[in-house]
């Protein structure tokens, strides 16, 4: 009989490789937009590297070239842009790398089939690696990079949670509990570093929701017996809390001059 256990994914391994990659985005948003560049294009080529396998995609090799690309025209386009808001090319660089994406299935010589799968796929990984640019600009202030170490935090902290869900009685809880630990993750590092804590509580919940709701939807699929999607699924939880970071800077810290 198969083992169900195995189609179950790990959650303490994927919580330490989250908890890992969010130190390394922490440490990366600190030194300097260039570093933080490098470390969210490392983890574009993580993605590219397991994406296809992940979702048992047809093309594999050719998928994987076509997110490499992406990957590195979407953080180049903002690490070599040195005007606000930074990220003046991303938009052009996304369309590049779509059109990139099609021109693969028309050079496919094997039928092409789910083509529409294919594509729609591709496409959603480099939205995940636009997302994941987001937190390139906030890294040129001070207030900037704290509240991308809040962010990363909560998320972490979330996916520590998750490690709660091997006993049946608390996976109902999971969802409040990945809320309340990114919070208190992100409040935690703001009374650190001497920030707006009530700011960062609100960046590190929505954090720990989205973080967790990427990983409870990709945890379902078969191909979680392996390490490579757990370790792309891992890179996906973080690389969702961009959008969360750079909305909140534009919204409610001014200091971060995005605009």
């Amino acid at each position: 009989m198969p083992n169900r256990r195995a189609l179950l994914p790990p959650p303490v391994e994927v919580a330490a490789v989250v908890v890992c990659a969010a130190a390394v985005l922490a440490i990366g948003a600190a030194a300097s937009p260039d570093v933080l560049a490098l470390a969210l294009w490392v983890g574009g080529v993580v993605l590219a590297w397991g994406w296809a396998g992940m979702l048992a995609l047809p093309a594999p090799r050719g998928t994987s070239v076509v997110l490499l690309i992406g990957s590195f025209a979407l953080v180049l386009s903002t690490a070599l842009d040195d005007q606000r808001p930074w990220l003046t090319w991303v938009a052009e660089a996304l369309a590049i790398s779509v059109v990139v994406a099609f021109l693969h299935q028309l050079l496919r010589v094997d039928g092409r089939p789910r083509i529409v799968e294919s594509v729609s796929s591709v496409v959603l990984a480099l939205g995940l690696i636009t997302c994941g640019v987001l937190l390139v600009p906030l890294a040129h202030t001070t207030q900037g990079a704290a509240l991308v170490a809040a962010t990363v935090a909560g998320a972490a902290a979330s996916a520590v949670t998750d490690t709660l869900g091997r006993w049946r009685w608390m996976r109902p809880w999971l969802v409040p509990l990945a809320l309340a630990a990114g919070g208190a993750a992100a409040v935690a590092l703001a009374l650190a570093l001497g920030e707006q804590w009530s700011i960062f509580l609100l960046a590190g919940v929505v954090a720990g929701a989205a973080s967790h709701a990427a990983r409870a939807v990709l945890c379902i699929l078969p191909t979680m017996a392996h390490a490579r999607p757990r370790l792309v699924m891992a890179v996906t939880s973080l690389l969702v809390t961009g959008p969360v970071a750079y909305a909140v800077a534009l919204a409610l810290l001014p200091g971060t001059s995005l605009t």
